[in-house]
Formats: structure tokens, C-alpha cells, sequence
């Protein structure tokens, strides 16, 4: 029987007591003058065993590799030595299982508001009376303790400054430093927060800015009617959940982003965006709280990015038709343009491969994935209700199957969980779509009770650059040869509001009340027709639908 000595027993002791301490983490605003300068990070820890801790943060996110990089100011008591990390954190020698402080500062991405040119938030939001972040770009953490337990305190005795995060939620369900990560914080003295009563309760709103379309009521009635229609999905009970919503200044084009937490979800929105525009995001990012991390694990090169991404954007479209904030018009444009955008989308055809390596440097892979996932959805779905099954057997099979082994990666689960409703592989569709990249196509009953089409077309051409608009804040780089120009759109003019358009689409006519260099004020139509040609699918509701026909049809559609 081998013996341990009494100094090897005591540093197994004390790093096992280091592993099951809490690591406690504050976050305080940092004002000066009256305005909000930077957001303060206080970790409370316990040091390795062998002497030697690294805090660190996470390695990547969203693609961007280096999210430390916010963090100044380090400064680390308790220790014998710190030695800073280029990426962010430092390395720390100290007795073993030593109490451990660490504090910085989190600095803002931004020096002034972000605008909708900013379609992807990777950066924190610290401007002088608000504040908006994710946990990823936050807060550090001991290497090798992303599952201990974690607690959190919001720290603010003067400032003023409201708070809003699923953070709150995090002793309740005896959180670990994953669930600080996989966070949402915002605040400010103007932050308006909405409760939830009755069926809702348990869930908040919280939102900063003022949207021209709607109102915090609005928003957030529909919100909550989302999330009460995914929960019955899964057969889930009323848990807390947090939606927030951050104002985005609006340039000339209309953006809008957000990101699912396990118990929240971000938005940043343009503030002239459309209320109706935001319902599937929604119901996208809500999906997210089950799919991809109660159904597998995904790669991180975003191999099986179809079927997180793809099958979330399927199943938002079903359940808002479900939940009746669609209807069958909604349903069908909403798929119209995703096939529209597939049909027309240069990154079409890319291989695994190209995925895996250029996802988040390039826009047009990470819509594909998202596009050519919906429609394998919708191709598995049709196929298996030939036999009186649907896909939503398939996802809650997936759910069991990762309650059983949580190691198992995402598309595993999935193969596995489609055998066992079909009784056969669903392997040869995925190595010919996803895999090779081939070009889907959808059979005539995939959507049942909608008719499904091939359109020949104009390519969509604007006529002038958008890209280069944008940043002047005039129209830019307008074609000569090209639709705009015929129409009577000229350099220089200021675009004042779009007055109509489809992306992708140049069978719906364009308008933009722009002004000239005179002062003078005009309406500019025309349709965004290039001089090639280009075919994709299209839906569309039979002509002569009776009322009980088209309640049947979203019977059938919503998988009831």
C-alpha cells in the first residue's frame, strides 16, 4: 500500500479545498466626475496546489481571440510573484491554497455610442451613464476551475447606476464560473427594468434607449409570449430569465444582433428597427437556451454550426407560428428570404472545410450555416412526418441523450437520436450538404400545405455602394449604368429614410426619400435590377385557402 507523506497529503488537501471554495467575484462602477469611466472586477480565490495559479480568460470569443485584452490595471494580493500574460491575466506564485485577491478595471471597446455598422458586439460598452457586456469580457478565472461553484455581488453605494443581469439568478441555481462567463450585465441611472406577473413571472425586460416602433410594454409582451411558447416546447416549468435591450444609433443600414445566455438573452437593436423585425430574433435566441447546451457539445471550429445555428432559426420560425405571432403569410416570407439569400449566397456551395477555418472572419459562411441548416431542418422534417414522426421527436431525444452523457458532441447526438425515431441514418444527407457542400434543394412537400417553387429573376443590385455610403453618410459610389441612377439617385444626395425594399429580393420595389445638395427633398423608386439572372425557391399560400384549411396548414407547419 503506498503512503502519502504528510506535506503531499496537505497539498492534496488544500487543493481540494481550493476547487470546492466558492470563488467570489464583485463588480463595481468606476465613476469620476459623474460619469462612468470603467467597470471594476474584484475576485476572491484560493491558489493551485503545486504554487503555481494562472488567471486567465477565456481563450476566444465570438471569434475574437484575444477578449482580455479590456481588462488594465491588474493587481494581485496574497502572492509571492505575478507574471502578466500578453493575453490577459498573469501567472501566480503563492503558498499553496493561499487567499488569493485579484482587481482590474474593464475598459470600454468603444469611445462613443456603437452605431448599426456595429453588427457583431465583441466588445464591452462603457460610456459615461450606461454600461453593456458580456461575461466572457469581464471576468477572469482560476485555470481549471470553470465548473467550481461561484458567487456574485453587485457593488454600488453612490453612483446611482440601476443593474440588471441573469448574474442575480446566479446563487438560485448554485452557479459555477461557467454560468459567470456565460453571462449578460447592463446598467445605468436610465436602465428601465420590467417584472413579469402571473405566468410570467420569474421573467424581467430590462432596456436602455427609446425605439420608434414600440414601447417597453410592446416589447416585452411579446418577448414573454415567446418564451412561453419554447418552454412548452420542451415541456420546461417557469424558471428566472432575463431579455435585454441596448440601443444601437442608426446609420444607413438597419442592424440588429444578439446572443442567447443560458438564462438570458443580449440584444443590441437599431432604434428605428420595426417591432415585427425582431420577433424571430427572439424566438432565435430563446432556442438557444437548449439548443446547443442542453443537446450536445459543439467543435469549436463551428462544424455543426447547421444544426446549432441552422435547426434554432428552423424551430424559432415554427413556434412563433405556433405561438401565433406569426401567422401563415409571416411564415412563409420568413422563409422566402432565407431561401432567397441561400439561393443567392456566394458561400453556397462551401465545404466543411471553409467553415471550420473562416466562420467568423467571414460574414457570408457564418449566414450560410445558419441558412443551409433551416433548410436541412425542413428536409428532415418533411421526410419523417412521411411516416407520421416529426423533427421536434428527434430534438427531445437529443435532450435525453445529453442528460445520459453531456460529453457527447452535438451532431453525434443528433445522428444517433434520428436513427432511433426514423430507423435510419441521417448520415448521407449531412456528408452531401454539410460536409461537401452541396447545393439543397427542397422536394415539393416539404412545407405540406405551401406550395414550393423555382423563380428565375434580376440579381438584386442597389446601384450604388452601401458599404462606402454608410461610412460617408451620403449616397456614395452611385453606378452610372446602374438602377439607382436611372431612377434618378445621385452622389452626394443624403438618404433620409428607406421607404421600402427586400435584401436579396429585386422584384420588390426600392425607395428612399433622400435630400440634394440644394436642400431640396425627393422620393427615389425603382427596382434593384441587376443585368444577370438568378433562380432559387420560393413558398407560397394555394390560392382559394379556406379559413379551416390555412388553421389546418399552421397546424401541420407548427408540428401540433
Amino acid at each position: 500500500m503506498r503512503r502519502l507523506s504528510v506535506g503531499v497529503l496537505v497539498a492534496l488537501l488544500l487543493g481540494a479545498a481550493a476547487k470546492a471554495e466558492p470563488i467570489r467575484y464583485a463588480l463595481s462602477p468606476v465613476v469620476e466626475n459623474g460619469a462612468l469611466t470603467a467597470l471594476a472586477v474584484d475576485i476572491d480565490f484560493r491558489g493551485d496546489e503545486d504554487g503555481l495559479t494562472v488567471l486567465k480568460f477565456i481563450d476566444s470569443f465570438q471569434g475574437d481571440t484575444r477578449p482580455g485584452r479590456f481588462a488594465e490595471g491588474l493587481e494581485i494580493t496574497g502572492a509571492r510573484s505575478v507574471t502578466p500574460r500578453p493575453e490577459g491575466g498573469a501567472a501566480i506564485r503563492a503558498t499553496p491554497g493561499a487567499a488569493l485577491h485579484a482587481r482590474y478595471q474593464i475598459r470600454s471597446g468603444y469611445d462613443k455610442a456603437p452605431t448599426t455598422q456595429d453588427e457583431t458586439q465583441t466588445k464591452p460598452i462603457i460610456l459615461p451613464d450606461w454600461f453593456y457586456t458580456v461575461g466572457e469580457l469581464v471576468f477572469a478565472y482560476p485555470e481549471g476551475r470553470y465548473d467550481t461553484p461561484a458567487t456574485f455581488v453587485w457593488n454600488d453605494k453612490a453612483s446611482g447606476f440601476r443593474f440588471a443581469s441573469d448574474l442575480q439568478q446566479l446563487a438560485a441555481r448554485h452557479g459555477a464560473v461557467g454560468d459567470m462567463l456565460d453571462s449578460i450585465m447592463i446598467g445605468s441611472p436610465r436602465l428601465r427594468i420590467t417584472e413579469g406577473t402571473g405566468a410570467d413571472a420569474g421573467l424581467r425586460f430590462a432596456a436602455l434607449g427609446t425605439f420608434e416602433d414600440y414601447d417597453d410594454k410592446a416589447f416585452s409582451a411579446m418577448a414573454f409570449r415567446v418564451i412561453q411558447a419554447e418552454r412548452a416546447f420542451w415541456a420546461d416549468g417557469a424558471t428566472p430569465f432575463l431579455v435585454t435591450l441596448a440601443p444601437l444609433e442608426m446609420r444607413f443600414i438597419a442592424s440588429y444582433s444578439g446572443t442567447g445566455r443560458g438564462d438570458a438573452f443580449a440584444l443590441w437593436v437599431g432604434t428605428d428597427l420595426p417591432l415585427a423585425d425582431l420577433r424571430r430574433l427572439l424566438a432565435h435566441e430563446y432556442f438557444h437556451t437548449w439548443n446547443a447546451d442542453q443537446l450536445g457539445l459543439q467543435s469549436r471550429q463551428r462544424r455543426s454550426a447547421w444544426l446549432s445555428e441552422g435547426f434554432t432559426d428552423f424551430y424559432a420560425r415554427r413556434l412563433l407560428l405556433r405561438a401565433g405571432v406569426y401567422s401563415l403569410a409571416d411564415y412563409a416570407q420568413a422563409w422566402n428570404e432565407d431561401l432567397l439569400g441561400y439561393g443567392v449566397s456566394p458561400s453556397r456551395n462551401a465545404d466543411i472545410q471553409a467553415m471550420a477555418k473562416d466562420y467568423w472572419r467571414d460574414r457570408g459562411l457564418e449566414e450560410i450555416a445558419y441558412k443551409r441548416g433551416a433548410l436541412s431542418a425542413a428536409l428532415f422534417d418533411a421526410e419523417l412526418r412521411e411516416d407520421g414522426k416529426s423533427l421536434d421527436d428527434v430534438m427531445r431525444a437529443m435532450r435525453r441523450l445529453h442528460r445520459r452523457d453531456s460529453k457527447t458532441l452535438l451532431r453525434t447526438n443528433f445522428e444517433t437520436a434520428f436513427m432511433e425515431v426514423s430507423g435510419h441514418s441521417p448520415l448521407a444527407e449531412i456528408d452531401r450538404y454539410h460536409t461537401h457542400g452541396g447545393t439543397l434543394t427542397l422536394p415539393a412537400n416539404a412545407f405540406a400545405c405551401l406550395t414550393v417553387r423555382t423563380v428565375t429573376q434580376p440579381v438584386w443590385n442597389l446601384g450604388f455602394d452601401p458599404e462606402a455610403t454608410s461610412n460617408a453618410g451620403v449616397f456614395t459610389g452611385v453606378d452610372p449604368a446602374g438602377p439607382a441612377y436611372a431612377a434618378g439617385l445621385r452622389d452626394g444626395m443624403k438618404k433620409l429614410k428607406r421607404e421600402g425594399g427586400a435584401q436579396d429580393d429585386s422584384s420588390v420595389e426600392i425607395a428612399y426619400r433622400v435630400r440634394d445638395a440644394a436642400g431640396r427633398e425627393q422620393v427615389v423608386r425603382y427596382k434593384p435590377e441587376g443585368k444577370t439572372m438568378v433562380s432559387f425557391q420560393r413558398l407560397s399560400i394555394p390560392e382559394g385557402v379556406t379559413p379551416d384549411q390555412e388553421k389546418a396548414c399552421v397546424k401541420t407547419l407548427s408540428g401540433l
